[in-house]
């Protein structure tokens, strides 16, 4: 393959006159970042990502806490924005906040809990057929476009039960799964008092 080869005068960066007075400066930072800090935090919260330091620029790595598996990993923003990169622990449940996705709602008579939960409709492992070995009971479902929007559903579900006294049900040791905060005591909260809020949120 041919390769051009521009003859003339070296390149030697931005110039000084451009930089001040034509609104300069690197070309990549123009166009990609870095970026308004609160804006940057929004939007790795939406996709579920709470930061644990100062945001940087947007393609460095950025340590932060997945609110989901409540593991930590360092996505870098660029990618959260512009690829839906989800966590590197929940990749293997297929939860891409940018892929369709879905919402459940299940209960589990033994242990007299009810749950709800998010994952991907494109996965390697179906989450809740994982549930149902542990067993859960599927009692509805919600398809959404992408996982982002499940994800600010469930969110919202979550925390209006727990604004209003209904605490975490089941421990970390009782679902060796994952997903135990998302559960609820069902003699407080019914399956069908949980879809009628995710239904609401919609």
């Amino acid at each position: 393959m041919a390769v051009a080869v521009r003859r003339g005068r070296a390149h030697r960066g931005p110039r000084y006159d451009n930089v001040t007075g034509r609104d300069g400066g690197c070309r990549f930072c123009k166009r990609y970042g870095p970026g308004d800090p609160h804006e940057a935090v929004v939007d790795m919260r939406a996709v579920g990502f709470r930061p644990l330091e100062p945001f940087k620029n947007i393609a460095s790595p950025w340590l932060s806490l997945c609110e989901r598996c409540q593991k930590i990993s360092s996505p870098r923003l660029n990618n959260v924005r512009t690829r839906g990169e989800c966590c590197q622990h929940c990749a293997r449940y297929g939860l891409d906040p940018g892929a369709p996705a879905r919402l459940y709602v299940l209960a589990h008579a033994e242990c007299g809990a009810v749950k709800i939960g998010i994952t991907g409709l494109r996965t390697r492992e179906d989450r809740v057929v994982r549930f149902q070995s542990h067993g859960w009971v599927p009692f509805a479902q919600i398809q959404f476009a992408t996982g982002a929007d499940a994800y600010r559903v469930e969110q919202r579900v979550i925390k209006l039960l727990r604004a209003e006294g209904h605490p975490v049900f089941l421990s970390d040791a009782q679902m060796p799964i994952g997903g135990y905060k998302e559960t609820f005591d069902a003699s407080r909260v019914s399956v069908g008092r949980l879809l009628a809020l995710a239904e609401a949120e919609l």
